[in-house]
């Protein structure tokens, strides 16, 4: 599904007015009835009562054309005026309309005595409906309105937001004071930005996306460069296998990775990449290790390498990983290296000689982070794979600053050093140096554990392999990965998963794809 912005989703709807011939004013009243039928859907309001509160814009329009259907559908409703009389017109049309209808307005900013009331009807409320500020709010609310959020959140009854909480930044996924804490939000036509980026998810509940009478053509012939990665589309990548074929066909990942102390890593990356398709892994790894990744990984073939001292690959390896290079389709580096002279000169060089698509995790992150200017000498495609530690230290920002800015950051450096950037974390961010965006909705708190980003990388680097552009192979691997995440939550728990557990589910969601 493609996320539009404040000003896309703007632009969208002037077009449906200018070209549809669909008034700004019915769009409002069409998204009070999709509003109406999620909520009475979920929360049956037949002699429920109901506080919609609404802000001065057309977020509250869209509140006062909610609020009358409620009361047509049974409601006991009140229209709580957080922020005093609207100032659109069309918000203003549809107020009045709502009091001609019967409903009783209250306003906050009047006298002390509304307030009162206006407290007390939210908090005796059944559904509160918060529609004070839309898409289009920036910064923090004002320390009056401050009030008015905490009686919504600290009210007994269901929290619905129309378009965003109120408070969510909806371009950045900020939230930077107070904000409203939904249990539900209703958007309109498509998702926003703020409904998929942390921090604003932990606000919204559960979205639904409602259509109002927008042209579909219309929507997906919007200028757009944020969308959400779809399982159909996954699925749809993965072409059907002949049955007159052989493993050449499938590719040949070269896996340059682990370090003592680290055979782990290269061995769940190697797995991962094993079960996933490509017809052969080559595992270039230190020969200190081999005897423990061999011992739990017999499929490979395996390319042993000199070791420094401190147990990571000696750049004395470089002329048989180049050599190796020579025949794979892709190269996947950095799993589980280490740090070092030595690590860092293995993984420039493999940046600048590699001539197939190239997937650096991990270590390898680390070994270019005080020369990113390498990257401009590659000959191939590069997908990076960062966690937000390893961004922060990619970007010279801290860990907090990369969170609370996770679509500019990876949008920022694909198209500033023309990768594919895979920024992990909840709902991981997949940016193409064109300055397009794809977000993951699939996985769970249970991946966090070491070995899961060691998974990623394989599978990626297996998907890549094969044949996959940079840009499917990343969106399909995140999505699948977390997938697999899932499953694996379902059966053993979030606590109790492992890595492993991850990659052992790939089998069902590849049965699954082969049935194209």
């Amino acid at each position: 599904m493609l996320i539009l912005n404040n000003a896309q989703t703007k632009k969208l709807e002037d077009t449906a007015v200018e070209q549809g011939g669909i008034e700004h004013i019915k769009l409002m009243e069409n998204a009070g009835t999709a509003a109406f039928r999620f909520i009475n859907e979920r929360l049956s309001v037949n002699n429920k009562s109901v506080a919609v509160v609404c802000g001065r814009g057309n977020n509250g329009g869209d509140g006062f054309a909610l609020a009358r259907k409620m009361l047509d559908g049974g409601a006991k409703v009140r229209i709580m005026l957080a922020l005093g009389q609207p100032t659109t017109e069309d918000a203003y049309r549809l107020l009045a309309e709502s009091e001609r209808a019967g409903i009783k307005t209250i306003s906050y900013v009047e006298n002390d005595g509304d307030r009162q009331d206006f407290a007390k009807t939210i908090e005796a409320a059944d559904i509160i409906v918060d529609a004070i500020f839309g898409v289009g709010f920036h910064g923090t609310v004002s320390e009056g309105l401050k009030n008015v959020i905490d009686m919504i959140n600290n009210a007994r009854g269901t929290v619905v937001s129309i378009d965003v909480p109120s408070g969510v930044d909806s371009d950045s996924g900020e939230v930077a004071g107070p904000c409203v804490r939904a249990d539900y939000t209703v958007t309109f036509t498509t998702m926003k930005p703020g409904h998929v980026i942390y921090p604003a998810v932990d606000y919204c509940g559960h979205v639904h996306v409602a259509l109002i009478g927008i042209d579909e053509r219309m929507v997906q012939e919007q200028e757009h460069h944020i969308a959400t990665i779809d399982y159909q589309r996954v699925r749809s990548s993965f072409p059907l296998r002949s049955n007159n074929t052989h493993k050449g066909v499938f590719g040949r990942l070269l896996c340059i990775c682990g370090s003592v102390g680290m055979a782990g890593s290269a061995t769940f990356a190697g797995k991962a990449a094993v079960m996933s398709g490509v017809g052969m892994v080559e595992m270039a790894v230190p020969r200190d290790i081999y005897p423990i990744v061999a011992g739990n990984l017999v499929d490979p073939i395996y390319v042993l390498l000199g070791s420094t001292p401190a147990g990571t690959i000696s750049a004395d390896s470089l002329p048989l990983i180049l050599e190796k290079m020579k025949s794979a389709t892709a190269v996947m580096i950095g799993s589980g290296m280490g740090r070092g002279d030595d690590v860092r000169t293995v993984v420039e060089e493999v940046i600048r000689r590699c001539e197939v698509p190239l997937i650096i995790d991990a270590d390898g992150l680390n070994a270019i982070k005080d020369d990113l200017g390498v990257l401009s000498e590659a000959k191939a495609p590069i997908v990076m794979t960062p966690h937000p530690g390893e961004m922060a230290r990619l970007v010279g920002k801290t860990n907090d600053e990369v969170q609370s800015q996770r679509l500019e950051v990876a949008s920022s450096f694909a198209m500033t050093f023309g990768v594919y950037l895979v920024l992990k974390g909840a709902n991981t961010v997949c940016a193409t140096p064109d300055g397009r965006v794809m977000i993951n909705l699939t996985g769970n708190p249970g991946m966090s554990k070491a070995g899961s980003g060691d998974v990623l990388s394989g599978l990626i680097g297996s998907l890549l392999a094969q044949g996959m552009a940079p840009e499917v192979a990343a969106a399909a691997a995140v999505h699948i990965h977390g997938m697999a995440g899932d499953k694996a939550a379902e059966s053993f728990s979030q606590h109790s998963m492992t890595p492993n557990d991850i990659i052992m589910e790939f089998s069902d969601i590849f049965a699954d794809i082969e049935k194209i």
